[in-house]
């Protein structure tokens, strides 16, 4: 079994730069005025943000009231499908579906694409899976976590790559983030050998699919555009260290502009300490950026991260005078499954699900610094995802569907399931089910066999039948090894 590594967070290729607007000017009463006589003068209004909040897909809530009463139905289960979907994004006609059998654990690493107007429906759409290959150390990608939308084209990263990196740039471990054209296709693997494909070309509007390679990186986690760059989340060895021994940082990483590199930026802890982290999730908010932490062996003090660099537009290199750890829960080393960011609430709200002290706790926040946690119904289950349906904020846990209203969990179910086994566990640290809106319909990705699940309009609360298997990689035991 491949050893499992710390986190970096890398940063991938450059993209284009938003333009803040100018901000405009208001009119106030002057202090200095005095009752016999007022002076207006004008002042500059707060800058406007330089990123908008959430990740890079595109937000597609959908028209018209969600359901009042409905139930989950299968969809179907798609050619090469694994135990667990991680994650669901629309882009173009079809949505697409991230798979992993025991992410960072074993084998098993697809991406499907789901197109309900075709003759068949579910095809593969990229298949890392590496048949014929030796397997020992790893033969195959060991779980693909987040698929996002960005700028038009996919984007995958490699949770685990096989052989803990294939040697084409660096010798000790790398990397990979696989980039679609802008149709939503991947370059496959190259032969001989079932090699990554050569590099994406980001620098033209219709350029290539590929691979970018993150030298020093042992885990891709996510990826993410923030202040005119991409980045992603890894664990990598430091600059001027060996792999395989010694410190094994969190670390960001860029992407070159032609989406060919993503180079080691910033890392945390520092100083290196003996043992091993990874940099995970990664969400915008207000002009922060948020990731997540794992410390294999939860020594860690803090949370999650914020990056704060100053607010000037044009990009720049993140530094770690730029991190703020964060400590939100009662112990630390609490373990980020999803953030998400409500665009459509006033003011927006960022909610947090995180494993802590045993259980999914879910809370939320306006200002970025405060946080309150949610009360979920009795029975609920954990919490597996958030999302806008329509006109209202959904939840997805083991036992249903429930709506929100700021931080307030109704009580009463839109979809409750009731079979011993959910198609929504929750028991893994780094893959739960998803939600995602495509062609105003919500739909969830199965943990238990990797089926695509749709909510369908009841007349009155129901349950789905969901078939049995067993569970894997549980959240005590994230992955193997110490890497």
């Amino acid at each position: 079994m491949r050893y499992a590594l710390a986190g970096a967070i890398a940063c991938i290729g450059a993209c284009s730069q938003p333009q803040a607007p100018q901000a405009p000017a208001i009119a106030v009463r002057d202090a200095r005025a005095n009752d016999a006589a007022t002076e207006t003068v004008l002042v500059d209004a707060a800058p406007p943000q330089l990123d908008r909040d959430g990740d890079d897909d595109p937000e597609a809530i959908g028209s018209g009231a969600a359901p009042q009463h409905a139930r989950f139905e299968k969809v179907g289960t798609p050619p090469l499908a694994l135990a667990r979907v991680c994650d669901l994004t629309p882009l173009g006609d079809a949505l697409y579906m991230a798979h992993a059998n025991s992410p960072l654990g074993s084998d098993g690493a697809t991406i499907t694409r789901y197109a309900p107007d075709a003759a068949r429906p579910f095809a593969v759409a990229f298949d890392w899976n590496r048949r014929g290959e030796p397997t020992r150390g790893g033969g195959a990608g060991q779980g693909f976590l987040r698929v996002h939308a960005i700028d038009g084209r996919l984007y995958v990263a490699d949770a685990d790559p096989p052989y803990n990196g294939l040697k084409l740039v660096e010798r000790g471990t790398e990397g990979y983030v696989f980039v679609s054209a802008r149709d939503g296709t991947f370059a496959p693997p190259r032969a001989p050998g079932k090699k990554p494909p050569t590099a994406p070309d980001l620098t033209k509007p219709d350029g290539k699919a590929g691979a970018g390679v993150l030298p020093r990186a042992y885990h891709v986690l996510d990826v993410i555009r923030f202040r005119g760059n991409l980045y992603a989340s890894t664990g990598s060895v430091p600059p001027d260290e060996r792999a395989w021994r010694g410190p094994s940082p969190g670390a960001l990483h860029r992407a070159s502009t032609d989406g060919a590199r993503w180079l080691y930026e910033v890392d945390y802890p520092f100083p290196y300490e003996s043992g091993v982290w990874r940099l995970t999730y990664l969400v915008r908010f207000r002009d922060r950026l948020y990731a997540g932490i794992q410390d294999y062996d939860g020594r860690e003090p803090n949370d999650f991260l914020m990056f704060m660099p100053e607010a000037r537009p044009g990009r720049l290199t993140l530094e770690r005078k730029h991190i703020k750890p964060v400590r939100v829960t009662a112990t630390g080393a609490a373990g980020t499954l999803r953030w998400w960011v409500d665009t459509h609430a006033t003011p927006p709200r960022l909610y947090w699900l995180a494993w802590d002290s045993g259980d999914v706790v879910v809370r939320a926040t306006t200002d970025g610094d405060t946080w309150t946690t949610l009360a979920l119904p009795a029975g609920a289950g954990r919490a597996a995802d958030i999302a806008r349906f329509r006109d209202t904020v959904v939840l997805l846990t083991e036992r249903g569907l429930w709506r929100v209203t700021g931080d307030v969990v109704d009580k009463t179910p839109i979809a409750r399931i009731d079979d011993k086994q959910s198609p929504f566990a929750v028991t893994d640290l780094f893959c739960a089910a998803p939600l995602a809106v495509f062609r105003n319909e919500l739909y969830a990705g199965g943990q238990r066999g990797g089926s695509l699940w749709k909510l369908v309009v009841d007349a009155s609360p129901n349950h789905v039948t969901a078939p049995a298997s067993p569970s894997v990689n549980s959240p005590a035991s994230p992955n193997s090894g110490d890497r």
